[in-house]
C-alpha cells in the first residue's frame, strides 16, 4: 500500500510518498535530493518514529484513544504537540499551542485526503491519495510535513 500527495500550492510545495507494509510506514517529503525520509512503527502503545537522519531530525511518538490522536514531534524542549479529533469523515485539530499554533483540518473519502494546515487567512494546502494506506498514517504523514515546512521557513500563504 502506497500513498502520494503534496504539501503546498502550484509553484512551492513539498511532495508526499510512503509504504505501508502493515507494521512499518516508510515515506519521503520533498524530493529525491532534498527530501526527507520519514519512518514510523508500531510500538505499545501506539506508533513512534523517526523523521530525518540520526544527526539532523526529530523523534516522534503517537497514540489513538477514543477517535483522538496525540502526536510529539521532537524531544522535550524542542518538540511540538499536535492533536487531532477524528470523525467518519476527517480529522480536525491544533498543530502546536493554543497562542502560537496552527489549525488542521482534514477530510477524507474515497481513499484521498485534503485539507489545510493553518487558519483560513493564512495556511497551506495537503492532497493526498491513501492508496489502502490508513487515513490516520496520512494525517499523521501531514503534520510531519508541516514542520519539515516550517523548518525550511516556507510561509504559510493567503487563502484563495
Amino acid at each position: 500500500m502506497s500513498l502520494e500527495g503534496r504539501l503546498g500550492g502550484l509553484t512551492d510545495a513539498l511532495t508526499l510518498q510512503g509504504q505501508w507494509d502493515g507494521a512499518q510506514l516508510t515515506a519521503r517529503v520533498g524530493g529525491f535530493t532534498a527530501g526527507t525520509d520519514v519512518q514510523v512503527w508500531l510500538e505499545a502503545p501506539g506508533l513512534a518514529g523517526r523523521v530525518g537522519g540520526i544527526t539532523q531530525g526529530f523523534d516522534l511518538r503517537a497514540a489513538i484513544e477514543a477517535g483522538v490522536m496525540r502526536v510529539r514531534l521532537g524531544g522535550v524542549t524542542d518538540g511540538v504537540d499536535v492533536t487531532l479529533n477524528f470523525t467518519p469523515d476527517g480529522a480536525a485539530g491544533r498543530y502546536g499551542n493554543f497562542t502560537q499554533g496552527h489549525d488542521v483540518t482534514l477530510r477524507h473519502y474515497e481513499g484521498e485526503v485534503r485539507g489545510r494546515l493553518g487558519s483560513f487567512t493564512r495556511g497551506v494546502e495537503v492532497r493526498m491519495d491513501l492508496n489502502g494506506v490508513l487515513f490516520p498514517l496520512g494525517a499523521l504523514l501531514s503534520v510531519c510535513a508541516l514542520r519539515l515546512w516550517l523548518a525550511q521557513g516556507r510561509p504559510l500563504t493567503a487563502s484563495r
